[in-house]
């Protein structure tokens, strides 16, 4: 059991100890209203804080802006039980740099972190209350302050569990951006 967790736990700890470091400076940039459903979910609503980190990326730097942390409170109804269950999540995020396409300006996003359910149990698929999640979306820059972005999220346990089957969610999120200094 603790070499299935050892992985996972240090990868979380390497991955939020920058954030973890500025959480008495957190003064979000940016927030975030999801709504959507998956497997084994009825619907999903989340409201997520987004602010900038600044470790330097390097070279990534060309393609990506700095890092954010990403702060998620949600609520869901599972289909199979219809319990309502409460969430919150912390991500490490990458964003890439707005994109110019003949449509209008366009841009790529991924993160990671932990995530705990209040009733994991009432879908089926999630066994315990600490879950991970990872997401990938597509944003469309509306103007300088609004964005609508379509996100694919996945939840499981990384197999600190037998029971594993994880969910996967579809959200469309309405994105709104604060003045930047």
């Amino acid at each position: 059991m603790m070499k299935k967790l050892a992985l996972p736990c240090l990868l979380c700890l390497s991955l939020g100890l920058p954030s973890i470091a500025k959480a008495s400076l957190f003064n979000f940039n940016e927030v975030g209203i999801s709504y959507g459903h998956g497997i084994d979910v009825e619907n999903w609503t989340q409201v997520d804080f987004i602010q900038h980190i600044s470790p330097s990326l390097g070279i990534l730097e060309e393609y990506f802006k700095e890092p954010f942390l990403d702060l998620g409170i949600a609520t869901s109804q599972w289909k199979v039980s219809r319990d309502v269950a409460y969430h919150i999540s912390s991500n490490l995020m990458l964003r890439s740099q707005d994109i110019s396409t003949g449509i209008g300006n366009i841009f790529l996003e991924a993160g990671f972190g932990p995530h705990l359910f209040s009733k994991p149990g009432g879908t089926g698929r999630l066994a315990t209350a600490f879950e991970f999640n990872s997401f990938a979306g597509l944003g469309f820059r509306l103007n300088q302050h609004w964005a609508v972005v379509a996100r694919a999220r996945h939840l499981s346990n990384a197999g600190i569990t037998d029971s594993n089957s994880g969910v996967n969610l579809y959200l469309l999120q309405l994105h709104y951006r604060f003045n930047q200094p």
